[in-house]
């Protein structure tokens, strides 16, 4: 029997409506792979911790898990180039404090609003800075530096991964804290920094661990403080800088998996699941002791606190430092 135009618009409304977030519910989503966004080249701590989250989450989500690299202007290309896919769930990125904190106040006009075009799932890793100085400066400890900075000022550089980083505003603030007038150096990345540094280019850099501990044991560079709470094992006998009055140090630089656009609840809380449960594999923080990191699962009400809590603080600590980047 040939169907009418009436018969047609009747099994039309009777049909279900395509509702975002239905298939997931369904338990149909994933249903093709998805891709990781990690924002820096490969070979890294961050192309490190983005393979080994989408090793996990491929396991828990049963779909490949692709990691995709976009490097270029501290994470900003990869945040700009995620911040434009579908909210669908199947791109995802490996945040870091620059992407989801910094770049909203360096830059007028950054390309992005990790506020409004993000679905932040959880955190995943926190890695420790460390501040470390050439053996040709006569320190041997924060209190000794703090008087030859103040004693010396304008004479001491400092070395960063580049103008707007986490070294270069972690370092700033010790400065700060250390009350004496310090010159910012900017290399191309943490290797040169660190090599000029080791050659005595610059004195002194607040670092991330993993850059510095092969050459801090091999004597080609001194630790004098670590940004954590209590000492760490990774540096046997270098004191916190909580142990010199700095109380306010412990800034760690930190990871967060996100998706692009605002995903529908049920994708959004699949993913949340599988990312949380990935951080907290006992395997998986195994392996980030390679990279001397550490997991760091904070996820739900108390994720949005956190981040609202380092946008504050690195706002006043970016505006302090008076870094504009265009």
């Amino acid at each position: 029997m040939v169907a009418t135009r009436r018969s047609l618009i009747r099994t039309a409304l009777a049909a279900p409506l395509a509702v975002p977030g239905l298939a997931a519910a369904q338990g149909t989503w994933p249903d093709r792979p998805l891709r990781l966004v990690v924002p820096f080249p490969p070979g890294g701590a961050s192309d490190l911790l983005g393979r080994l989250m989408a090793e996990q989450l491929t396991t828990r989500l049963g779909q490949p898990v692709v990691v995709e690299n976009r490097g270029g202007a501290g994470g900003k290309v990869a945040a700009e180039y995620v911040a434009k896919q579908p909210g669908d769930g199947y791109t995802l990125m490996l945040g870091t404090q620059p992407t989801q904190i910094f770049n909203k106040y360096l830059y007028a006009n950054p390309g992005y609003d990790p506020d409004r075009d993000f679905t932040p799932l959880t955190t995943v890793a926190a890695v420790a800075y460390v501040l470390v100085v050439t053996p040709r400066l006569p320190v041997r400890d924060v209190n000794e530096l703090i008087a030859y900075a103040r004693a010396n000022p304008g004479k001491i550089n400092y070395g960063s991964s580049g103008t707007g980083g986490g070294m270069h505003l972690a370092t700033h603030l010790f400065a700060e804290r250390a009350g004496g007038d310090m010159v910012h150096v900017p290399y191309r990345g943490a290797a040169p920094a660190v090599t000029a540094l080791v050659q005595g280019e610059v004195q002194l850099m607040v670092d991330l661990v993993p850059n510095s501990l092969a050459l801090v044991r091999d004597g080609q560079l001194r630790a004098l403080a670590v940004g954590l709470p209590e000492p760490t094992p990774l540096l046997p006998g270098v004191p916190t800088f909580r142990s010199f009055g700095i109380t306010d140090f412990d800034v760690p630089s930190w990871f967060i998996m996100v998706a692009a656009g605002k995903i529908p609840a049920p994708i959004a809380d699949r993913l949340r699941e599988a990312c949380v449960a990935s951080v907290n594999d006992p395997a998986f923080a195994a392996r980030l002791e390679a990279v001397s990191a550490r997991p760091m699962p904070i996820s739900g009400p108390e994720l949005g606190s956190f981040l609202a809590d380092q946008s504050t603080r690195w706002e006043q600590i970016i505006r302090s430092a008076n870094v504009h980047l265009d």
